[in-house]
């Protein structure tokens, strides 16, 4: 581990250097072992492959998460990863948008870091939190160049709600513009729902893994096959989806 931050309460992002893991797809995840017995799914923050040090945010929110957040520099992580789909890059020439609520936001900015500056229409970045203390990486989209909508639960920072009525009105301007969202099934949901399913919305799925490799089946969830509803292994098939091959109960 070379650099350990606190970006905001209950939450801390740790870089280690390893160039295989800074050479991966934003919306891949590492599967870190930790104090316990199941490693714990994480997703990329930042990618750096001039230095070969990748990033990752992380709540810490039980025995495990707390065992990595006091892990000391110079500590040495057994990471498996990159692992899964990451997002697709998109059209540089259509407007996008980003979606991200809670730790759902640090996959979105390693995104936005390695496409902005190839985009020709500013990018718009929705970023959702319980209260103004919790929102996440505010700044560093900001200095990206985009344009940046705050949402908070209790109406503390930006716009009191959800994610879901900004997007909502940026769709209502941009109706055939990317969407790439990650966070809470239940924003997810909502966010395949106002978009219309479409293949150019793409969503991070949030979910409890037990071997990351798609052999244990513990992270399956419901998909949109050729021949009806089928299951789909999140961490690999996933954790990226398009709005049209998820069914969401």
């Amino acid at each position: 581990m070379v650099k350990r931050q606190v970006p905001a309460p209950g939450h801390v992002e740790l870089w280690v250097h390893s160039p295989v893991l800074a050479g991966a797809t934003p919306g891949q995840f590492a599967h870190v072992v930790t104090q316990g017995t199941l490693r714990r799914p994480i997703s990329f923050s930042r990618l750096d492959v001039d230095t070969g040090n990748a990033a990752m945010l992380f709540q810490v929110v039980g025995v495990g998460t707390r065992w990595l957040a006091n892990q000391e520099m110079g500590a040495v992580l057994d990471i498996l990863g990159p692992l899964g789909r990451g997002f697709p890059v998109p059209d540089a020439r259509r407007p996008w948008c980003l979606v991200g609520g809670g730790v759902g936001i640090p996959p979105l900015f390693a995104a936005a870091s390695q496409w902005t500056s190839a985009a020709r229409m500013t990018p718009t970045a929705i970023l959702g939190a319980r209260t103004e203390s919790l929102v996440l990486l505010e700044e560093e989209f900001r200095q990206l160049g985009h344009v940046v909508w705050i949402t908070t639960d209790d109406g503390s920072r930006g716009m009191k709600g959800t994610v879901i009525g900004p997007l909502a009105r940026w769709l209502a301007k941009n109706p055939q513009g990317q969407v790439y969202a990650c966070g809470p099934t239940a924003m997810l949901r909502a966010v395949g729902a106002i978009s219309g399913q479409r293949d150019d919305v793409w969503m991070a799925l949030e979910q409890r893994m037990g071997c990351g490799v798609g052999a244990c089946l513990a992270c399956v969830v419901l998909g949109n096959g050729p021949e009806g509803p089928d299951y789909r292994r999140v961490c690999t098939e996933g954790p990226v989806f398009s709005g049209e091959e998820l069914i969401f109960p």
